[in-house]
């Protein structure tokens, strides 16, 4: 917030403005709330409702009859007796593992060079106490409603007067019997319905015309021949490739590999020679 004197010329108004405002709600709130002293007027009481008719007991229910005796199930026949199951042959035992070779001593690890110890740090400063906050004033206690008048009690209700037994209704009168449905006539014989005649048989088509023998097509005209192309000139000879060096000789287990890849390299330098030589 600024400082300056204009500010606080217009802020000093307003303050007491407010303060003025906030007086006199308090005073109207508790002066309302003595003047609810006195009762409120007995509301008006209700009609009484008439007694409910008392209802004529449902008769009791007759006892059913007792259900017969069922009659008991024949004994079940007990099944024969199951073979017993041959004896399963004994497998042989199997032979002991052989003794694992005992693994050679791994070499030792070097010795680790010591970590120079970290510095330590300086002491951080303790913070400073912080201040008391001040006691908050207590809240003024709310002033006691006043209390509300007990409400009259309610008269019983009259006792209804009993339901008249109703009529009993009349027997419905026997409709008549209904008169049979009259037969039906039986439906005339249809005529019957003369036969088709034949279809005229159809004339045979006229033979086709044979087409006109198409022309032969003349000859092509004979092409000229090609002058021959002149002879490429021949490459020169490539050097010979220097003699390799033999390898030693490989054990027997190997050595059908060994010939096999060499037979594979061979073809393929004959292979490529070949195509450079082309």
């Amino acid at each position: 917030m600024t400082t300056s004197p204009r500010w606080r010329s217009v802020l000093a108004p307003a303050a007491l403005a407010a303060a003025l405002a906030a007086a006199p709600l308090t005073t109207a709130g508790t002066a309302q709330a003595g003047d609810h002293t006195t009762p409120r007027p007995p509301h008006p009481l209700k009609a009484a409702y008439p007694e409910k008719p008392s209802f004529p007991r449902k008769p009791a229910y007759p006892e059913r009859p007792a259900f017969p005796e069922k009659p008991s199930f024949p004994e079940r026949p007990s099944y024969p007796e199951k073979p017993a199951y041959p004896e399963k042959p004994v497998h042989p035992v199997k032979p002991a593992y052989p003794e694992r070779p005992s693994l050679p001593e791994r070499p030792s690890y070097p010795v680790k060079p010591v970590y120079p110890e970290k510095p330590s740090y300086p002491v951080k400063p303790a913070y400073p106490e912080r201040p008391s906050f001040p006691e908050k004033p207590a809240y003024p206690e709310k002033p006691s409603l006043p209390r509300k008048p007990a409400q009259p009690e309610k008269p019983a209700y009259p006792e209804r007067p009993a339901y008249p037994e109703k009529p009993a209704y009349p027997e419905k009168p026997s409709y008549p019997e209904k008169p049979a449905y009259p037969v039906k006539p039986a439906y005339p014989v249809k005529p019957t319905q003369p036969e088709k005649p034949a279809y005229p048989e159809r004339p045979a088509y006229p033979e086709k015309p044979s087409y006109p023998e198409k022309p032969a097509y003349p000859e092509k005209p004979s092409y000229p021949e090609r002058p021959a192309y002149p002879e490429k000139p021949s490459y020169p000879e490539k050097p010979s490739y220097p003699e390799k060096p033999a390898h030693p000789e490989k054990p027997q287990e190997r050595h059908e590999k060994s010939e096999h890849k060499g037979g594979e390299e061979g073809h393929d330098e004959s292979a490529h020679g070949g195509e450079q030589e082309d």
